[in-house]
């Protein structure tokens, strides 16, 4: 019998009413996989490793986080997105799977793994951030750390406001572009040739499916930027399944510290390295390893 293959979108419902934007693609009668995608993203980030996840027997199903697309926002929070997890697992009728995050959606991973310890078999972290302001020298003046001082007072609406200002300026008339390609080209200007070696016509373009969503508001941005640039609200010295950590040495965005912190204190941890890897090519261009290691 053939695999089915073509990505379903559904919109899931939870118990307090919210309604979820869901995208379910790869094999889809393989191995449940939860994509938790990175920042700024949405659901159709996961289009960018689908072609693995069909190689792989994989069932990659992704939902876009609070304050992206029409999810609605909430309090930041890691914990809170680990528990929508479970409930949208539930809604598509997936028991037991693994847990892939990618960048900014490493700790949300490392949350949905902690929200289902007897449900979440493997999870894997790709290139994912950690408590950054730990890990990373004090600048002074860098306006993400005021404004995170500012959530650390309880002033969390305003950090909130800071950051959706930032969002804004960083990324303005970047939806003006029409072109889907010339788009990807405007958001990854300045990014290093020798890191987009994966990014081919076809990545582009669900990429700028991608963006197109992602970029629509501020909202998500902003509570990512809070939930995991603040105190966390996990405790990941609890996650009982196994963790494969992969990072990459050239890593300017997130360096390899934030994946040795982890390991650091992850019980059941593997970090993998990739000695010459920037942030594009760690995150999007091993996922045939990353996958099959995930539902081994």
């Amino acid at each position: 019998m053939r695999a089915q293959t073509a990505a379903v979108e559904r919109v899931v419902t939870l118990p307090d009413g919210r309604r979820i934007a869901v995208r379910e693609g790869g094999d889809l009668d393989g191995v449940p996989v939860l994509f938790q995608h990175g920042t700024p993203g949405s659901r159709h980030q996961a289009g960018l490793v689908e072609a693995a996840a069909r190689r792989c027997g994989v069932r990659l199903i992704s939902a876009n986080r609070p304050g992206y697309g029409t999810t609605p926002d909430t309090a930041p929070s890691l914990t809170s997105v680990g528990a929508d997890a479970m409930l949208i697992a539930d809604e598509v009728g997936v028991t037991r799977f693994g847990v892939a995050g990618v960048s900014g959606g490493g700790p949300y991973a490392l949350a949905t793994a902690l929200a289902g310890p007897h449900r979440v078999s493997r999870v894997a972290v790709v290139a994912g951030i950690g408590p950054w302001r730990g890990l990373r020298p004090a600048v002074p003046g860098d306006p993400e750390r005021d404004l995170l001082d500012l959530a650390d007072q309880g002033r969390v609406e305003a950090a909130l406001t800071g950051f959706r200002a930032l969002f804004t300026t960083d990324h303005r008339g970047l939806l003006d572009i029409e072109d889907d390609e010339a788009l990807v080209d405007a958001y990854l200007d300045g990014a290093p040739a020798a890191d987009l070696g994966w990014l081919d016509r076809e990545k582009k373009l669900s990429w700028a499916a991608d963006l197109r969503e992602a970029l629509t508001r501020p909202d998500g941005y902003a509570r990512d930027n809070v939930a995991w640039g603040g105190d966390w609200d996990i405790d990941v010295t609890a996650v009982t399944c196994p963790v494969r950590l992969y990072y990459g040495g050239d890593d300017r965005l997130v360096p390899a510290a934030h994946g040795h912190w982890l390991a650091d204190r992850l019980p059941l941890a593997t970090m993998v390295l990739y000695p010459a890897a920037g942030h594009g090519t760690t995150s999007f261009a091993y996922w045939d390893e990353v996958l099959r290691a995930v539902t081994e």
